[in-house]
């Protein structure tokens, strides 16, 4: 039997927690306590690691979606922490000013990427010295405004770049995935939604008594 590379290792342990941290989207699950879901965590996040026949549950998915980002790990941990013992460090600002920079980094992407336009800045992410200058800026421009979120995404991301974390040379793929691109832009959306809804309901009371 041939050892998985460490590549392997830590591409599996990435889709494994995510699988693992969607058990809390159940709303069943938010009433037992917090021990016991820290249990029930670690007791799935096993199970989806134990290979059944040739494959695991997590290498089927993986296969599926490829490896997560390192942006995505995080947000990950921070939503497990958040329902287990324990505290998360990150606030709702800091949060909401990451999904703001990983949709905008998407939309500039992910188009590009795919020929709209003369440029591709999937291009940069392998080892362009102002891609990583530009980085090293906005993770100093956040950690100074409090948005510390932001920096340790970008400073763990681009170290696990300089190690090989995954297979994958491209320095993107470790700040951002399709996964967690969706899931900023819906964030952001739905918070929109929200808004615009309760905007309009506060009016409602307003013009009726105009009329009145």
């Amino acid at each position: 039997m041939i050892a998985p590379a460490y590549t392997d290792i830590t591409g599996l342990a990435g889709v494994a927690t995510t699988l693992a941290a969607a058990l809390f989207t159940i709303p069943a699950l938010r009433l037992i306590s917090r021990p016991r879901k820290a249990a029930l965590f670690l007791t799935v996040l096993s199970l989806v690691l134990i290979p059944f026949g040739a494959l695991s549950v997590a290498s089927c998915v993986r296969g599926l979606l490829g490896d997560l980002s390192i942006t995505t790990l995080i947000l990950l941990v921070g939503s497990v922490s958040a329902k287990l013992p324990g505290r998360w460090p990150g606030d709702q600002s800091a949060r909401l000013a990451l999904l703001t920079l990983i949709s905008a980094a998407a939309l500039a992407l992910y188009p590009m990427a795919l020929g709209v336009g003369m440029f591709d800045p999937y291009r940069l992410g392998y080892g362009s010295p102002w891609f990583v200058g530009v980085l090293f800026v906005i993770a100093l421009a956040a950690w100074f405004t409090r948005l510390e979120l932001i920096s340790i995404c970008i400073a763990t991301a681009t170290l696990a770049w300089t190690l090989r974390w995954y297979e994958s040379t491209n320095l993107w793929d470790y700040l951002i995935d399709p996964l967690v691109s969706f899931y900023a832009l819906g964030c952001l959306l739905r918070r929109g939604a929200l808004r615009l809804s309760g905007n309009f309901r506060s009016e409602k009371p307003s013009a009726a008594s105009a009329i009145s």
